[in-house]
């Protein structure tokens, strides 16, 4: 059976915890900070949220505040990131912007982000960006993704059946008011037949590709080769002449990144083939190494 409050401890609450806050309390009381909360519930009195900043919080946030995320800040000094945010306005700290994206961090994007099975957390540690900045990022390049889950109903299962060997999963779902990726994940949970694979590309397309990719425009690329402008950007990639990629992967280089992916950090690979993290997590994703548990980043 819990104890109960005594006298002292009821006027610490109603002296310090509107101020305070339950784990000041806390500190001095053999209480939780749960417990806390409740009895000061019970008082009818709230935390106002408001904390006076110490000097020496002050000086941590200048020495800090353009090294360390807001987010490590706000852990270290156990306050909110916007508490962190405005007492930085008020010091006069401004943090740069955030680089503008590279074509390799793009292509990381372009692969993952219409397959919800790959996770905005897992798109952030690849490309080194917010998941809101990932957001963002997708918005511009025309990305979509799926939604959570669809629930089908009896009607759309029976014209997915009729019609997915003769449509698209595009035109399906755009008969269905759905996305392509929900039709293409039913017709796979279903037991559906699988589709016939899309058409092979040739060397002389490769070719193509590689003497016109950036002369060119995509579409008109596209439209020679009658192919959709996806597929276009899409291979450009592997083949070495994406925009803003150095140059093309050896077979030295794939085989170093095939051993060391599980061993070593993206940042050591990246260090040893002279490539950056982003290229070499891009490349990791196409070479369908990524499933394998990689070491993470040390932190610096």
């Amino acid at each position: 059976m819990k104890e109960k409050w005594t006298p002292e401890e009821i006027k610490l609450v109603q002296k310090f915890y509107e101020k305070k806050g339950a784990a000041f309390i806390a500190k001095k009381i053999n209480r939780s900070t749960n417990a806390i909360m409740a009895q000061a519930a019970k008082l009818n009195i709230r935390f106002s949220g408001v904390r006076a900043w110490y000097e020496w919080e002050k000086r941590y946030l200048l020495k800090n505040y353009h090294v360390k995320k807001n987010a490590s800040i706000a852990r270290s000094l156990k306050r909110s990131i916007p508490s962190v945010v405005g007492m930085a306005k008020n010091l006069g700290l401004i943090k740069a912007g955030p680089a503008d994206w590279t074509e390799e961090e793009r292509d990381v994007l372009r692969k993952l982000y219409s397959d919800r099975k790959n996770s905005l957390e897992e798109m952030s540690r690849l490309t080194g960006r917010t998941r809101a900045a990932i957001l963002i990022q997708a918005q511009v390049l025309g990305l979509k993704r799926p939604p959570k889950e669809h629930m089908w109903t009896r009607k759309e299962h029976n014209y997915v059946a009729k019609h997915y060997a003769e449509k698209s999963y595009k035109e399906i779902a755009e008969d269905l008011g759905i996305t392509a990726s929900a039709v293409a994940h039913h017709v796979s949970r279903s037991g559906l037949r699988r589709r016939e694979p899309g058409r092979k590309w040739t060397e002389e397309e490769r070719e193509f590709i590689r003497q016109n990719y950036g002369k060119m425009p995509s579409k008109e690329i596209a439209q020679k080769l009658n192919r959709s402008t996806d597929a276009i950007i899409n291979l450009a990639g592997p083949l070495g002449i994406s925009k803003g990629q150095s140059k093309p992967w050896s077979s030295e280089e794939n085989e170093f990144l095939i051993n060391n992916y599980k061993k070593l950090s993206i940042k050591e690979i990246a260090e040893k083939l002279k490539r950056t993290p982003p290229a070499v997590m891009g490349h990791a994703i196409t070479l369908k190494i990524t499933d394998k548990k990689s070491k993470k980043t040390k932190k610096q």
